[in-house]
């Protein structure tokens, strides 16, 4: 039995392995299902016995993370090419992990769902569905050419922005926001491939 706080990053990690495994119907597979179901309702009464001093804990703990993570990208940012909805030359640096992760909004518990979610941004991009774009509010973000963003929901929805660089650039993560955050700032997007 579980004993303590359950790290945020390890029940989005189990999450993510069960809901991308296809189950056949097994005494075995059963099996696993109800013993994971048990475990999900262990993190979940876990999780309710939180405070937001817990979670304020938990957020900085993870951020301090993702910064160790992004110490390694100096020099060597990770790049890839995705494509879920559009086609995206990706290029993260430790810039864009520090900046997401130094955004926090009021919420405690999503700060760390956020911070845990910026330590995988690849797989965040693979698991989220694409939702549309807009252009680049005039007198801002003067070096970005549009904003691309990325649905996705963890019992939280979290919406992931992407920004395309201008002259051919890369797109490059710029925040993890809450649906209030989002649906306060964003405004209409377009749907479909970006210009």
């Amino acid at each position: 039995m579980l004993t303590g706080p359950v790290p945020m990053s390890f029940l989005i990690r189990t999450f993510d392995c069960v809901e991308s495994t296809s189950v056949r119907k097994s005494k075995r597979n059963m099996a696993f299902l109800f013993a994971f179901r048990s475990l999900i309702r262990t993190f979940a009464s876990e999780m309710d016995k939180r405070t937001s001093e817990g979670y304020y804990k938990e957020s900085k703990r993870i951020r301090e993370e993702v910064l160790q993570q992004a110490d390694s990208l100096i020099g060597n940012p990770l790049r890839f090419t995705i494509t879920n909805g559009i086609t995206m030359e990706v290029e993260i640096t430790k810039s864009d992990l520090k900046t997401i992760v130094s955004k926090a909004s009021r919420d405690n518990k999503f700060n760390a769902i956020k911070n845990a979610l910026a330590k995988d941004i690849p797989g965040f991009l693979k698991k989220s569905e694409y939702i549309g774009w807009r252009t680049v509010k005039e007198g801002k973000h003067e070096e970005s050419a549009y904003f691309a963003y990325f649905d996705r929901n963890l019992g939280v929805r979290t919406v992931l922005a992407m920004r395309k660089m201008k002259n051919h650039g890369p797109y490059k993560p710029y925040a993890i926001i809450d649906k209030f955050s989002f649906e306060a700032t964003i405004g209409e997007l377009k749907k479909g491939t970006p210009l």
